[in-house]
Order: structure tokens, then sequence, then C-alpha cells
């Protein structure tokens, strides 16, 4: 008798860890495929990401509320701000809240290719920016979609 709830407590923990990898994996995959997106330029695919009602928080702190929005702000800051730039996303770590919800921490550095202009102020070319990027995923039907984001730029001076 012992023994066989002993096998069976194995098997759910067996079962539970193929889970969370399983998680872990598919999370870590929407943030690679998220990285070639912005790298492509392709703002649709980007946003493909987010839930319907998906909430992003950029680092200027501009909330964009809706993946219809969040593709429009997106959209509209492409030619200036996202085509002259690259960037690499690193998954520092993924806090599972329950088997639905998901919480991801990212490490942003964004180089500049080119010059561009924002407001106020000329990037140059191979300039770094880095952020720290907190992404909420909920399990909605079989994928997993991002239902809120912030991204917070982080200060060269403070991080030595």
């Amino acid at each position: 008798m012992i023994r066989h709830l002993f096998l069976l407590f194995l098997t759910v923990f067996a079962v539970a860890q193929v889970s969370a990898q399983d998680k872990t994996g598919e999370l870590s995959k929407i943030i690679k495929q998220q990285e070639t997106d912005w790298n492509r330029n392709d703002m649709q695919s980007f946003t493909e990401a987010f839930s319907e009602d998906g909430i992003l928080i950029n680092f200027l702190g501009s909330v964009w509320e809706g993946k219809k929005m969040i593709r429009e702000q997106f959209s509209y800051i492409n030619d200036c701000c996202i085509k002259p730039t690259s960037v690499k996303f690193e998954v520092i770590s993924i806090k599972s809240v329950n088997d639905k919800t998901a919480i991801v921490y990212v490490n942003e550095t964004l180089t500049a290719k080119e010059d561009y202009q924002v407001p106020g102020a000329t990037v140059k070319k191979g300039s770094v920016d880095k952020k720290i990027v907190s992404a909420v995923f909920q399990k909605e039907a079989e994928s997993w979609k991002i239902v809120s984001m912030q991204v917070t730029q982080m200060n060269p001076m403070l991080n030595k």
C-alpha cells in the first residue's frame, strides 16, 4: 500500500514538473518570437502575444489599453523608433502563480543601428538602453497571452 502511494506521488510530481517545464518553454518561446518580430519590424506579429484586453505601460509611463491600441501605438512609432533599433530579450525568470497565470521578467537591451530622433534628442548609432520588462501571462484556451506588461527604463547611474 505504501509503495503504491509512493509511486502515485512520484507520478503526480513528474507530471507537475513536466507541466512547469512546458510552461517555461512556451513562455520563453513567445518572448523570443517578440524579439524576432521587433527586429523584423513586424508590429502586427509582435502584438499577437497580447490578449484582446491586454494593457502595456511603456517606459515613458504611457498606458496602452487593449491589443488594438497596443498595435496602433507600436505601428505609429515603428518608423521613427523601432526600425532604427535592434532588441535582445533575455528571460530572467518565470514565476508561476497557478496553472493559468505566470509572471515573466525579461532583460531588454535596445541598440541603435543608426542615429534617430526622439522628442528633444538624437539617439546616436551604437547607443544602448537597458530595460526590465514584467509581463503577466494568462492561458486562454490553449495559448498563453500577455494580459499586462510594464517596461521600466534602467538608470545606468544607479546600476553600476
